[in-house]
């Protein structure tokens, strides 16, 4: 098969969300078939392949999963994300790269000890995009090799995996892999939110409260989680708004511009005798 869509979910909750996960992939991407690296048969129709791995759940098991792809190219998807509309254009970038995946926002996954420059950054590997080359397979092989039993995230290994790789990736724009309970920048209509589709976190931020809020605009916009609520460009308090005026007031036209044209607004708002 040249085309199809990868999970990877072992043990509950996560076989029950790459579950509800992947009926609603089936639902916008009806046209491409669906695989799973599992410890158990699902309880649902909608995955074509079941690849059958008993063995206890450990980081190295995502790489060792993509390289089991029955796919010529892949797009592996983590279980907490949900499709709002197709991605298929991720298989379009296949023509040119080995490998699309998202930047992360910052490095909190690298090790002080790393020996790489620290202008290399860390990759999310909740969305990946892939052909099955031999170079892309070798790095794969390598981020297996460096997960470590103790390792809790396994960006701290892809990055290395990926520096010392000779596959031909690009960064993925952000509405592919949006996850929308830190802190980020996305353009364009979020078609990947990734956050978790069951109660695994006890104050996750609503699915569909995201979607709602991130998708009534399609210009950039940042989002951010905070008291436990998510906000999308939110206005600027009050206060800050009358801040930044007088500030830009008083470097554009001086302190005696910014007093006339302070007194000229109140004149203007008070009432005619």
């Amino acid at each position: 098969m040249n085309r199809g869509l990868l999970y990877l979910a072992k043990g509950e909750p996560f076989v029950t969300e790459a579950e509800r996960s992947a009926q609603q992939t089936a639902t916008v991407m009806p046209e491409y078939p669906i695989a799973i690296v599992t410890d158990r048969e699902p309880d649902t129709d909608c995955f074509d392949t079941v690849i059958l791995d008993k063995s206890s759940f450990q980081k190295r098991d995502k790489p060792r999963a993509l390289q089991q792809t029955p796919y010529r190219q892949t797009i592996y998807l983590d279980t907490d994300t949900y499709l709002t509309d197709s991605i298929d254009g991720l298989f379009d970038i296949l023509d040119a790269f080995e490998l699309g995946l998202r930047r992360d926002q910052g490095q909190s996954h690298v090790p002080e000890s790393s020996q790489l420059p620290g202008s290399f950054p860390q990759f999310n590997s909740g969305v990946i995009a892939y052909q099955s080359t031999g170079g892309v397979m070798d790095m794969l092989e390598d981020w297996e090799r460096r997960c470590r039993p103790t390792d809790k995230f396994d960006q701290r290994s892809l990055r290395p995996a990926l520096y010392h790789s000779e596959v031909r990736f690009t960064p993925l724009p952000n509405r592919y892999n949006c996850q929308y309970h830190w802190k980020n920048v996305v353009d364009g209509p979020v078609k990947i939110f990734h956050g978790p589709l069951v109660e695994r976190e006890a104050k996750s931020i609503d699915l569909q409260e995201a979607i709602s809020k991130l998708n009534r605009s399609h210009e950039v916009r940042l989002h951010y989680r905070w008291g436990g609520a998510l906000f999308v460009d939110p206005e600027p308090p009050f206060l800050t708004r009358v801040l930044t005026w007088v500030r830009l007031m008083a470097r554009q036209h001086g302190i005696g511009g910014l007093l006339a044209k302070a007194a000229k607004k109140l004149l203007q708002r008070l009432p005619m005798f």
